[in-house]
C-alpha cells in the first residue's frame, strides 16, 4: 500500500488527471483557469493598484473629479466580470462537476466488470476497490480546488512581486528566505496525513459495516430477535470508533506540530513582525515610503505571504491527492486474467459440455475441487447433489467461467472454453444462483437485466418468462404490472417481495433467454413444497430440448435427472440414475433415506393437488 509519493509520481498523477478533465471537458476547464485569474487580477486591481492610486493622488492634490472618473471606469469594469462570475458558479461548475463525476465513476464501473470475480477474494484489491469508488468525486474536487487556487495564486503572487519591486523590494526578501521551511512543513504535513488516512481505511470500512447492519432493513429482523448479536455489532462498531480515534492521537500530535510552525511560527510571528519592522524603518528613519507606499507595500507582502500560503496547502492538497489517484489508477489498471485465448464465437445450438480432471482452489494450496471428470451430452438433465460444501457451485461457476481451474480443462462443443470470446460463452448459459439479487428498478427489467428496448415483443416475452417461473401478474400490488417498479429503495408504491417470489424472477431471467444451456442452483430452495413441485414439472416441460444442470440439497427435485453426480469434499463419488444410485446404497441412497419420508408425503400431496 503506497501512501507516500515522490514529487515525480505526483506530478504524474496530477497530468493523468489533468488530461482527463480537459479530454472530458475542454471548455469548463479552460473556463475555470480563466475565472480563477479573473478573480486574482480584479482584487489586485481594487485593493491593491486602485488604493495606491487614491491615496497618492490625495497626497499630491489630485482633484475629486478626476479620482471619481477613475473610480467609475472600474467600477464598470468590475460589473462587466460580474457575468462570467455568475455564469461560472451558477451553471458551469455544477453542471460539468456532474460529467467529470460520472465519467470517472465510469472507468471504475467499466473497469470493475472486466475484472477476474477472484479479486474479490483479494483483501487489497478490495480496500483499493472500496478507496477508488469513496474517493472518486473528492479527487475531481480537490484536483478542481487544486488548480483553481494554484492559478490564482500565482497570478496574484506575480502581481504583487511585480509591484514590491517597482515599490519596494527589500520587504521581499522575508518571504523568500522563509519560503523553503514553510515548504517543508508542508510536505511533512502532507505525507503524514496520507498515512493517517491508509491506516484509517480498514477501521473505517469496519465502521461503516456497522452502520449498513443498523439501517438496512436486511438486518432490521434479525436484530430485534437476537439482542446479543446486536450488543456485538455495537461492540464492533464502537471498537473501530476507537481504533480510528487512536489512528488521529497518533498522528494528531505531529500534523498539530507541523500546523503550527508554518501557520503560526513562520507566517504570522516571524515574517509579520519582520515586515512591520522593515516598513516602519523605511517610512519613519529612512523617510523612503509615502504612506500610499506603506499601505500598498503592506498590503502586497500580505497578498504574497497569504497567497503563498494558499498555494503551499494547494500543493499539500494535490499531494494527497495524488495518493488516491495513484490508487484508483493501479486499479484501473488492473487486467483481468479470465481472457480468451484464441477469441472464437460460441457455436450455435446443443453441445456437449466435458469437464475433464480439473482442480481448482480460491487460494493457493487449499484446494476446493480435485480431479472432477463429468461430461454431460446435448438435452441432458444433469444433477449436482451433495452436502454443503461439497464444491457443487464452485463447479458451477468454473462452467460459467468466472473462474479458471488451476489443472485439468472444461470444454463445451468440443473447444477448451478458455479459447471462446469470454462475454459470448457466458451469455451463451442461462443461470439461476441461490445468491441472485433483485435491484430496485421495474419488474420487468429485473427480468431483461439489460436496456429495454420498449418493443411489444419484449414485454410478450418477459410475461411469458414469468408465467413459466408461476410468477403472477395478477397480485394486487403490482399495480404497473410488469412495469412495478420493485423494492420501496427510491419508489414510495415500490413492491417488495416475498423469498419465494423474488426466486421465481430469478428464474424468469434465465427463461427470458432461451439459451441451450441452463445452469440452476437451488432454483427452488425458497419455494414451499408444492410450488417446487409445480415449477420442477414445469421446467421439465419447457426445458425438454435444452440441456440443464440442477444444483439441489432437495433430492426430490432431481430423481427424474439423466445422471446425478453426488459430490463430497470436491470431489464426485458417485455417479448414475436415481435408482442406480439407490441400488448401489452409497452416500446418495443415505442422503435420501434421510428425506425419503418428506418427499413421499409432498410428492403425494402435490400429485392430489394437481388433479383437483
Amino acid at each position: 500500500m503506497k501512501n507516500s509519493l515522490t514529487w515525480r509520481q505526483t506530478a504524474a498523477q496530477q497530468w493523468y488527471l489533468t488530461k482527463f478533465c480537459f479530454k472530458k471537458t475542454p471548455g469548463f476547464i479552460a473556463f475555470h483557469l480563466f475565472e480563477s485569474i479573473e478573480i486574482q487580477i480584479s482584487i489586485f486591481i481594487e485593493f491593491v493598484w486602485m488604493v495606491n492610486y487614491v491615496l497618492t493622488a490625495v497626497e499630491q492634490g489630485e482633484g475629486f473629479g478626476k479620482i471619481l472618473t477613475c473610480m467609475g471606469y472600474l467600477i464598470a469594469f468590475f460589473g462587466f466580470f460580474t457575468i462570467p462570475y455568475g455564469l461560472y458558479h451558477h451553471y458551469a461548475l455544477p453542471r460539468n462537476k456532474q460529467v467529470l463525476y460520472q465519467a470517472f465513476r465510469m472507468e471504475i464501473y467499466e473497469k470493475a466488470k472486466e475484472i477476474d470475480l477472484s479479486c474479490y477474494d483479494d483483501k487489497d484489491f478490495y480496500e483499493t476497490f472500496i478507496l477508488a469508488t469513496e474517493e472518486t468525486d473528492r479527487c475531481i474536487d480537490r484536483y478542481l480546488n487544486f488548480i483553481y487556487t494554484a492559478a490564482g495564486s500565482l497570478v496574484s503572487i506575480w502581481c504583487s512581486v511585480l509591484f514590491c519591486v517597482y515599490v519596494n523590494p527589500i520587504a521581499l526578501l522575508v518571504a523568500v528566505v522563509l519560503l523553503p521551511l514553510e515548504l517543508f512543513c508542508v510536505a511533512q504535513e502532507s505525507k503524514k496525513s496520507v498515512a493517517a488516512r491508509m491506516e484509517r481505511l480498514s477501521y473505517e470500512q469496519k465502521r461503516e459495516y456497522g452502520n449498513r447492519v443498523f439501517y438496512l432493513s436486511d438486518y432490521a429482523g434479525e436484530l430485534r430477535l437476537h439482542q446479543q448479536m446486536k450488543g456485538k455489532c455495537r461492540g464492533d462498531y464502537e471498537e473501530s470508533n476507537y481504533n480510528i480515534r487512536s489512528v488521529n492521537k497518533k498522528y494528531g500530535c505531529q500534523l498539530f506540530l507541523y500546523g503550527l510552525i508554518h501557520r503560526v511560527l513562520l507566517s504570522r510571528v516571524v515574517k509579520e513582525g519582520a515586515v512591520w519592522f522593515i516598513l516602519l524603518y523605511q517610512m519613519l528613519v529612512l523617510r523612503a515610503l509615502s504612506g500610499a507606499q506603506l499601505v500598498t507595500s503592506r498590503s502586497c507582502i500580505f497578498r504574497i505571504g497569504n497567497s503563498t500560503k494558499y498555494l503551499i496547502d494547494s500543493c499539500k492538497t494535490a499531494a494527497e491527492n495524488a495518493a488516491y489517484i495513484y490508487r484508483i489508477r493501479e486499479f484501473l489498471q488492473m487486467e483481468p486474467t479470465t481472457v480468451s485465448k484464441a477469441e472464437k464465437p460460441v457455436p450455435e445450438g446443443s453441445g456437449s459440455l466435458s469437464v475433464e480432471h480439473v482442480d481448482f482452489g480460491y487460494l493457493p494450496g487449499k484446494q476446493v475441487l480435485r480431479d472432477v471428470t463429468l461430461t454431460v451430452e446435448p438435452g441432458q438433465k444433469i444433477a449436482l447433489v451433495g452436502y454443503n460444501g461439497s464444491g457443487k457451485t464452485t463447479l458451477v461457476k468454473l462452467l460459467l467461467r468466472l473462474y479458471d481451474p488451476d489443472s485439468g480443462k472444461i470444454c463445451y462443443h468440443g473447444t477448451d472454453i478458455r479459447d471462446y470470446q469470454v462475454m459470448a460463452y457466458r451469455r451463451s448459459i442461462g443461470s439461476v444462483f441461490q445468491d441472485f439479487k433483485i435491484y430496485a428498478a421495474s419488474l420487468k427489467e429485473n427480468v431483461l437485466m439489460d436496456v429495454e428496448d420498449g418493443s411489444r415483443e419484449e414485454s410478450y416475452g418477459v410475461e411469458q418468462a414469468l408465467f413459466d417461473a408461476h410468477f403472477t401478474l395478477e397480485d394486487n400490488r403490482l399495480s404497473y404490472q410488469i412495469e412495478t417498479p420493485l423494492t420501496t429503495e427510491f419508489e414510495k408504491d415500490g413492491v417488495n417481495l416475498s423469498g419465494g417470489e423474488a426466486q421465481k424472477v430469478a428464474i424468469a431471467r434465465t427463461l427470458y433467454r432461451r439459451q441451450n444451456l441452463i445452469i440452476m442452483d437451488e432454483p427452488s430452495s425458497a419455494l414451499d413444497p408444492l410450488a417446487e413441485y409445480r415449477l420442477n414439472q414445469e421446467l421439465n416441460e419447457i426445458a425438454k430440448d435444452k440441456t440443464v444442470i440442477f444444483i439441489s440439497h432437495r433430492l426430490s427435485t432431481v430423481r427424474d435427472a439423466d445422471c446425478i453426480y453426488m459430490m463430497e469434499n470436491g470431489r464426485i463419488v458417485e455417479s448414475g440414475t436415481h435408482e442406480q444410485l439407490l441400488s448401489k446404497g452409497g452416500k446418495y441412497a443415505a442422503m435420501w433415506k434421510m428425506q425419503a419420508g418428506l418427499y413421499a408425503d409432498v410428492s403425494r400431496y402435490a400429485r392430489t393437488v394437481l388433479k383437483k
